[in-house]
């Protein structure tokens, strides 16, 4: 029997003093075009999953953590509708240095302060699930995502 073959990425619930989580607006992407969606890359070949978050927060937000900032993790099996199949990492960062800014305008057009426990309706689906599952307590969950979605203004 043939294994299954998973990709990896890494998500970042970054939180303000007021408790709300950063959000970046995707733009310039073939996937969910339109949608909020945590700050979040894949693991690179020769990386951790420690590692691609330090640098995904350096190049997508121009902020340094460190993984001491790192205060929960959790993982989900995320199923694709025609993507291969993930495993995503997400971390909470309690702190990090410099300030939160667009590194990528070509594929954020804004960032965005929301409260965890009510999301924007136009936040990707999965990445919604897992953060209710984590604050349920559920530190691994199964997911599948349509990919192929599109955000449709009105």
């Amino acid at each position: 029997m043939e294994r299954e073959k998973f990709l990896s990425s890494i998500y970042l619930i970054i939180k303000n003093d007021k408790g709300e989580i950063l959000l970046q607006r995707r733009c310039g992407t073939k996937l969910w075009p339109g949608y909020l969606a945590l700050p979040a890359g894949h693991i690179d070949v020769g990386e951790n999953a420690y590692e691609a978050a330090i640098r995904e927060a350096k190049e997508e937000l121009g902020i340094t953590i460190a993984v001491a900032d790192i205060i929960d993790t959790f993982v989900v099996n995320r199923k694709n509708k025609s993507l291969p199949p993930y495993y995503d990492v997400y971390f909470e960062v309690k702190s990090y240095q410099g300030s939160i800014r667009i590194m990528e305008p070509e594929k954020c057009s804004e960032l965005v302060w929301a409260d965890i426990e009510n999301l924007p309706s136009d936040v990707i689906d999965f990445e919604t699930e897992a953060m209710k599952n984590n604050l349920n307590g559920i530190k691994f969950s199964v997911t599948y995502a349509d990919n192929e979605k599109k955000l449709v203004r009105r």
